[in-house]
């Protein structure tokens, strides 16, 4: 960010600088980044060191979440140390193509998937739970993978666009700040997409729903023994559905980017507005998404557990694993 002369009451009293505060703005944004990869590290580890986590298939969408969502997460980070590095003439253009490959990565886990998965999730959920004699045959290992290569060509293919328009762009100029790479794009990526996403989470948010109804309805039906997995099952829904809606929370991080611009506010407050939204739109749900779903199932907990504290050592007690 520039430095700029500040006016009193844009930053607090107890800094006796910009600097100081620049770096306590610093600390607060990259040490939930960096914890919280490293919490999806591990449960991707988890994941995918486990054989009943590797054929179950609400585990395997679930690590595909946390893929998709971990690279958003650290393209978030990138983006962040790009924005705030000093910039001269020597890394001008180094920086701008580090910038232009990093957008194109945050494009492949683009926010098409996390609610395209989340959706998946709910639908398993609902075959598990209202049609349980036939969720093996439906809902196998098979069929989810190629679910799971479904929703990743997708998003090969929204890069692939992305790539031919960010590449006329690039050749335009190839020495722009960061932000004025991300805002160009913003532009872009907002006239192009903007009726997709619309029609993508109205679809989510209806199957969601959809769905939560029906198993409610379902638990009301079933026997006392049957009665437990279903108030599970509408309860994680119903997390798919908080989860949905801090994935859209993030998406109007450009809506308000593009207000702020055209409001005509100074750089300064700018950074400062800019700053409290990228935590609250950007950093927070993408932390708080893969562990709400994660931490409540306690088959996952305990070896995440195990693994997270380096007890290698330890073992976990076999337990049921609810279908």
């Amino acid at each position: 960010m520039e430095n700029a002369t500040v006016s009193p009451g844009v930053f607090p009293a107890i800094f006796s600088s910009l600097e100081d505060w620049q770096t306590l703005k610093g600390f607060f944004s990259m040490t939930p980044c960096v914890f919280f990869l490293y919490v999806s590290l591990v449960m991707l580890f988890t994941l995918w060191s486990k054989k009943i986590f590797c054929e179950t298939p609400r585990y395997i969408l679930f690590s595909h979440l946390l893929v998709s969502d971990s690279l958003q997460l650290w393209c978030t980070f990138v983006y962040y140390i790009l924005y705030t590095s000093p910039l001269d003439q020597a890394t001008l253009s180094i920086m701008s193509y580090i910038c232009f490959f990093n957008y194109l990565a945050s494009r492949i886990t683009n926010n098409f998937l996390t609610p395209i998965y989340l959706t998946l999730m709910s639908l398993e959920r609902y075959v598990a739970i209202c049609f349980p004699l036939r969720h093996a045959q439906i809902a196998n290992k098979r069929r989810t993978m190629v679910a799971v290569m479904a929703v990743w060509s997708l998003g090969l293919v929204i890069w692939t666009t992305d790539l031919t328009v960010a590449m006329v762009f690039q050749a335009g100029s190839s020495k722009r700040s960061c932000s004025d790479y991300i805002l160009s794009q913003m532009i872009v990526s907002y006239q192009v997409s903007t009726g997709s996403i619309a029609l993508v989470f109205t679809l989510a948010c209806v199957v969601i729903i959809y769905v939560y109804i029906a198993i409610v309805v379902t638990a009301r039906s079933t026997t006392a023994s049957d009665k437990s997995s279903a108030s599970k099952a509408h309860k994680t829904v119903l997390l798919h559905m908080v989860q949905l809606c801090l994935c859209l929370s993030s998406l109007l991080m450009g809506a308000v980017r593009r207000t702020l611009v055209m409001s005509g506010l100074d750089r300064v407050r700018y950074d400062e507005v800019s700053y409290v939204l990228f935590l609250m739109l950007n950093i927070l749900p993408r932390c708080l998404s893969p562990i709400i779903y994660g931490l409540r199932d306690k088959t996952f907990c305990a070896y995440f557990k195990v693994h997270f504290l380096f007890c290698i050592k330890s073992k976990v007690q076999p337990s049921k694993l609810d279908i």
